[in-house]
């Protein structure tokens, strides 16, 4: 019985992770400027399947199996996202709420955002829209009967290299976070350089230069032994690192970026597992689903009707689709209909998986 439930277990993994990392639902060339070099997105589907031999598991599975053996009720989860454009804010929110509900972890969001701008909103609406109650204060997540479904948004200001080097053993040393995870967080190359997905330099590579920087947090939490996680879609994500020799067999700007650095987008920071998806967001509901199969707990991973609500949440504030541009309640030039499939897909697999089917005579 044990072996059967355990390749049960692992099938259910790599039913998953086939669903986030295959794009369905997307716009297959991505171009660059009206007459520039177009992309082939399809190309993305042969790094996941690489990444998969090199880890020997389901990916979405084995980060939901980690986060289960690291964290603890009370613990926190760190999760590093970007509020710019829609692939982001709702994952790291279905994230939030999965570690709430099936790990009774507490979620602190990192991001960079001006008080009280759209940056700020589509993080807190993405949440809300999740079923989770944003808090601004550290002492706002105890001392209340809301309070265990509350999840903490934290500004990460621009910093200098050195500035965000103390800057992340602070924030360490106050949080002791059991996990660190990067949902769509992208961060600089080996020379400094932050990049899009089809390259273009998005700051100087001036270690003094102020600019969001994740790679000082992920690498102080690497050599803390805390578990780290990255989500990703284009290689420019932190944490990537560690599958750069797959990104630049697959994707030209991963070898080369274009400009003048020479250095390609590949994030300079590693983590322990990588999750290549058709975006971040996608990567996130995987890990949910895995939560939920692994703690037989369906409540762990939001529904369809939740996900359009955070979906249109989060686009409301007037965050656009990081391939269209539009403020639609998209990712990633992945329709709105596709994402809330992806859910279905993800729920009934979740919900099959736990049924047996008894054939037998009357």
């Amino acid at each position: 019985m044990y072996e059967l439930e355990k390749g049960v277990l692992e099938g259910f993994g790599e039913t998953v992770d086939r669903i986030i990392s295959t794009p369905m639902g997307a716009v297959p060339v991505l171009r660059k400027g009206r007459g520039g070099p177009a992309r082939n997105r399809y190309s993305w589907i042969k790094v996941y399947d690489e990444t998969r031999e090199k880890y020997g598991r389901p990916l979405c599975l084995l980060a939901a199996e980690k986060l289960i053996e690291n964290v603890r009720p009370g613990d926190y989860v760190f999760i590093l996202t970007n509020s710019h454009e829609m692939d982001g804010p709702p994952g790291s929110a279905a994230l939030a709420r999965a570690i709430l509900v099936g790990l009774r972890g507490i979620p602190i969001i990192l991001a960079n955002f001006e008080p009280n701008s759209k940056y700020q909103r589509a993080l807190t609406q993405s949440l809300t829209g999740c079923e989770v109650i944003p808090v601004l204060n550290k002492e706002d997540l105890v001392g209340s009967i809301w309070t265990p479904y509350t999840s903490l948004v934290y500004n990460w200001p621009l910093f200098s290299v050195s500035e965000a080097e103390s800057a992340s053993i602070k924030i360490l040393e106050e949080f002791q976070p059991k996990s660190v995870i990067t949902v769509e967080a992208t961060s600089c190359n080996i020379k400094g350089i932050r990049h899009g997905a089809l390259g273009g330099p998005r700051n100087s590579g001036d270690p003094e230069e102020r600019i969001t920087r994740w790679n000082q947090l992920l690498e102080k939490a690497n050599k803390r032994g805390i578990l780290t996680i990255a989500t990703g879609d284009n290689g420019n994500e932190c944490g990537f690192w560690s599958i750069k020799s797959i990104l630049d067999r697959y994707h030209e700007y991963c070898m080369n970026c274009g400009c003048p650095c020479n250095a390609g987008i590949v994030s300079a920071s590693g983590a322990d597992i990588v999750i290549p998806a058709t975006s971040s967001n996608w990567a996130a509901y995987g890990i949910e689903a895995c939560l939920a199969r692994i703690l037989r707990n369906s409540d762990i991973l939001h529904n369809e009707f939740t996900h359009n609500r955070m979906l249109l949440n989060c686009a409301n504030e007037g965050i656009p689709d990081g391939a269209t541009a539009l403020a639609s309640p998209s990712t990633d030039g992945c329709s709105h209909e596709s994402c809330l499939a992806l859910i279905t897909q993800l729920r009934q697999t979740l919900l099959m998986s736990m049924k047996e089917i008894v054939r037998e005579s009357r």
